[in-house]
């Protein structure tokens, strides 16, 4: 065992990409007792989501585990074990930021008789995940909120949300305690190095600086492409934008705090965080610069947006790029070469995926 110990200790691992992908892998690979570095230029930036220097921080944070409508396949799997590794590791998080929780649950409302009996089927198959039909004063309240005459819904007790900006946060301050190096440069190149008494690659870092290391996890969304078609591996990745819009209500919610965590409805997530605040999000766009009519379909709800949504001012609003694969099912987790891995996060669901898939890394570095 210390013999095991002592080899981590020594072994050096760089990660490339300082989004939730590349932090969670640093946090898993740190606690298991490597030497990790953490490479991106923007990891010393205010960390906020007016401003958001990744995919990330223009997130929701919505955790969709468990309403997912699959029972097996790969998924389903890295979703299962992710909301396992949630409760484990928001134990062992190092954070000072006030209230940072896993917020639940999350209520999801058909708008369509097809929607409906999915949910139906859903209710049935997943009773242990805390899945339910909601009941009619319930929908009678969603009714009245959204001004509409809806199918039905369900609730998921035990799906809901990070909070994305504290969750950064407090991986940052858990990334200190566990000693971390954090490098604040550009990768302009890798390469394998030829001297096989020597680490098996090298980063080569802006102002001509390198450093050499066993493994290489490149975690830094569509840079990804760059950093690889030089050594011969063609990854394809789109852009993918997520939008969120923060509206100021003109009047209050009445009951406000009965809302849920996340709200899902037409496949825009709600978040009403204060009595005449709500955030509206979605990931539906393709490309690199927010569209005017995706802002408006948001907004408008297919032409049935409630008078508080409609009366409302737009106080914020901002965006991030995600990287989708384009001929393979996100998130690509591989292993390219022999110490040269690639995890991409997930361009929908990359918080909730997030823990799987640093496990994933882990275990294809301890099989070596």
């Amino acid at each position: 065992m210390n013999s095991q110990k002592t080899e981590k200790k020594h072994t050096t691992i760089s990660i490339v990409g300082g989004g939730i992908a590349g932090i969670t892998t640093a946090f898993h690979l740190g606690k298991k007792g490597y030497q990790v570095n953490l490479i991106d230029p923007t990891l010393n930036s205010e960390i906020n989501n007016l401003n958001p220097k990744n995919g990330t921080q223009a997130s929701l944070g919505v955790l969709m585990g468990n309403i997912y409508k699959r029972s097996k396949g790969r998924a389903f799997l890295l979703r299962k074990k992710s909301m396992k590794l949630w409760e484990e590791w928001l134990t062992q998080i190092n954070y000072s930021e006030k209230d940072f929780i896993l917020e639940k649950p999350l209520i999801k409302l058909a708008s369509s008789e097809k929607e409906y009996q999915s949910m139906v089927e859903l209710s049935h198959n997943k009773k242990n995940y805390g899945i339910e039909l909601l009941n009619k004063n319930s929908l009678d309240f969603w009714n009245s909120t959204f001004e509409t005459r809806l199918i039905g819904g369900l609730i998921s007790r035990e799906d809901g949300r990070l909070n994305p900006i504290k969750l950064i946060k407090s991986l940052i301050e858990s990334l200190d305690q566990i000693k971390i190096n954090k490098i604040y440069k550009s990768v302009i190149s890798i390469s394998k190095n030829s001297n096989l008494n020597d680490k098996s690659w090298t980063i080569n870092l802006e102002n001509n600086q390198s450093i050499n290391q066993d493994y290489i996890i490149i975690c830094s969304a569509l840079n990804t492409q760059n950093l690889l078609k030089p050594l011969g591996h063609e990854i394809l990745l789109e852009p993918i934008l997520g939008q969120v819009i923060e509206l100021e209500l003109k009047k209050e919610i009445q009951n406000w705090k009965k809302w849920p965590a996340i709200l899902n409805y037409q496949s825009i997530n709600f978040i009403h965080h204060d009595p005449n605040r709500m955030l509206i999000g979605a990931t539906v766009e393709k490309g690199t610069k927010p569209s005017l009519l995706d802002k408006q379909k948001m907004l408008n709800l297919r032409n049935g947006s409630p008078k508080w949504m409609i009366n409302a001012k737009v106080s914020h609003e901002w965006s991030g790029i995600r990287a989708r694969p384009t001929n393979e099912a996100a998130p690509l987790l591989k292993q390219l070469e022999p110490g040269l891995l690639i995890n991409t996060g997930h361009y929908r669901n990359g918080v909730l995926l997030a823990p799987a898939c640093a496990e994933w890394i882990g275990l294809q570095i301890e099989g070596q």
